[in-house]
């Protein structure tokens, strides 16, 4: 019966400090994967300031419209470290420890965004207001909580994203005098 011996392709130098072995991060900041996380937030950007706009000014429900300011907002904050991680310049614009203060501001988007949905469907459901529509958008509960919820999801998006790259931080970048 044979032995397991594990393969080493290059050496100890692709080891990290516990042993394991360092994934390949160029993959990662040019794969599918970052350039789908570029268009949705992208995406989430837009939609979210423009339907801004129009719940405010248009439809005059002011509930709706700042729950899709702050959608647009925290999905432009997601953006803006995608595209920083991606150009190899996360590093010289945050330190893990802003990257920590970054996670928490996500928390506070994905608590506000679940207690706001939550309150919206069950005014909604308290109301017996029917589904949305083009006749009720203007006092719909539905739309606020569906912003409401983008905004926890885009809050999430961020907590996740700032945590994942502070710790891809930590492990590829060293400073000099520690």
């Amino acid at each position: 019966m044979e032995s397991f011996v594990p393969l080493l392709v290059s050496g100890e130098d692709n080891l990290n400090k516990w042993g394991g072995r360092i994934r390949n991060t160029m993959a990662r900041r040019g794969g599918c994967c970052m350039y789908f996380n570029l268009v949705m937030a992208v995406i989430g950007t837009f939609g979210g300031w423009s339907a801004f706009v129009v719940f405010f000014f248009h439809f005059t429900n002011h509930q709706a419209g700042i729950w899709a300011f702050v959608s647009g907002t925290y999905a432009a904050m997601t953006l803006f470290i995608h595209i920083l991680y991606k150009r190899h310049t996360l590093e010289t614009w945050y330190t893990p420890e802003n990257l920590i203060q970054i996670r928490l501001l996500g928390l506070l988007g994905l608590l506000a965004g679940l207690g706001a949905f939550g309150a919206y469907v069950g005014i909604a459901i308290s109301n017996h207001e029917d589904m949305p529509s083009m006749t009720n958008i203007a006092t719909s509960h539905y739309f606020m909580a569906i912003w409401a919820f983008l905004s926890l999801k885009w809050g999430a998006s961020l907590m996740g994203f700032s945590h994942v790259y502070r710790k891809r931080l930590l492990e590829e970048y060293h400073p000099l005098l520690a």
